[in-house]
């Protein structure tokens, strides 16, 4: 990941409030991280303001069964905070490597279970308003790794998740066996999550990788498909932004050759591009979306 011209970490959601409002009078680019987990961050960086929400991080009890978080609340410490409460649900949460805020928006999810089984309210800052509104389960149209909330357009601030009274001892038994799932099924090198939505249930992207035979070999300048699992990309040498979407190129070619399945990124690709990479970027996106 490269340079960041103007960064700022708010540590209350006033504050970010607060310059939000001003950046949006200021008309300034403006990009939002969190951890930057499924994102791909150029090499050349990131121009105009950043906002990094991970001082965010505030739960609440609204309710026995709802707990209301910060945008920049990292996802182990949500499934911990369900945990404390006995509320049970939220227990997939445990191992993915990211925030509320781009969980919500991107509609992460895992083990079967994703944000939308959870979120009861969203509250956003609307970017071409520069005002705050809320938002409710039923108008943030959930589908599979996708929602209605365009990070171009909208800023998550804070969302509310709806959990059922259940075991503690239950909840963190499964929330164990989440954890070692992932540690024995995901790469501990540097990387930016899942790089492809899966193009159908039962059509994993990290299976077809398995049988083309990529995992662990296939190699573009520093970075190479996980030994691990195959649809993640692995940084083991100073990998370029440019050699990252080389690699995912090849394996959406690859899949859409061998098995007629056209694949998107589940990433997100932020920062100044290059004109290969706005190419490359732009090949990654075609095909039909389902």
């Amino acid at each position: 990941s490269g340079p960041l011209d103007e960064a700022y970490q708010p540590a209350s959601e006033a504050e970010l409030v607060a310059l939000l409002k001003d950046i949006h009078r200021q008309g300034k680019h403006l990009t939002v991280l969190g951890w930057g987990g499924n994102t791909i961050i150029a090499s050349a960086g990131i121009r105009g303001v950043t906002i990094i929400t991970r001082k965010l991080d505030w739960v609440e009890q609204k309710s026995p069964t709802c707990l209301a978080f910060g945008a920049g609340v990292h996802l182990a410490k949500s499934a911990s905070a369900a945990l404390k409460h006995s509320l049970k649900g939220g227990e997939f949460m445990i191992g993915i490597p990211g925030t509320i805020g781009g969980a919500v928006r991107m509609n992460a999810g895992a083990l079967g279970q994703e944000m939308s089984d959870l979120v009861r309210s969203v509250i956003l800052f609307n970017r071409e308003t520069g005002q705050v509104e809320t938002w409710l389960s039923e108008q943030l149209g959930f589908n599979y790794r996708k929602s209605a909330i365009q990070p171009d357009k909208y800023i998550v601030l804070s969302a509310e998740l709806e959990f059922q009274p259940g075991d503690a001892a239950k909840i963190s038994e499964m929330m164990e066996q989440s954890v070692s799932f992932r540690k024995s099924h995901h790469p501990k090198e540097p990387n930016g999550g899942s790089v492809f939505k899966n193009p159908a249930k039962d059509m994993p992207v990290g299976r077809l990788m398995e049988e083309l035979g990529a995992k662990g070999s296939w190699r573009e300048g520093g970075a190479m498909v996980s030994p691990l699992h195959g649809n993640f990309i692995v940084n083991i040498a100073n990998a370029t932004s440019t050699d990252v979407l080389k690699l995912m190129l090849r394996m959406k070619q690859a899949i859409k050759a061998s098995y007629g399945l056209d694949t998107h990124p589940e990433n997100l690709f932020l920062g100044e591009a290059t004109e290969e990479e706005q190419a490359l970027w732009q090949e990654l996106n075609q095909g039909s979306s389902h």
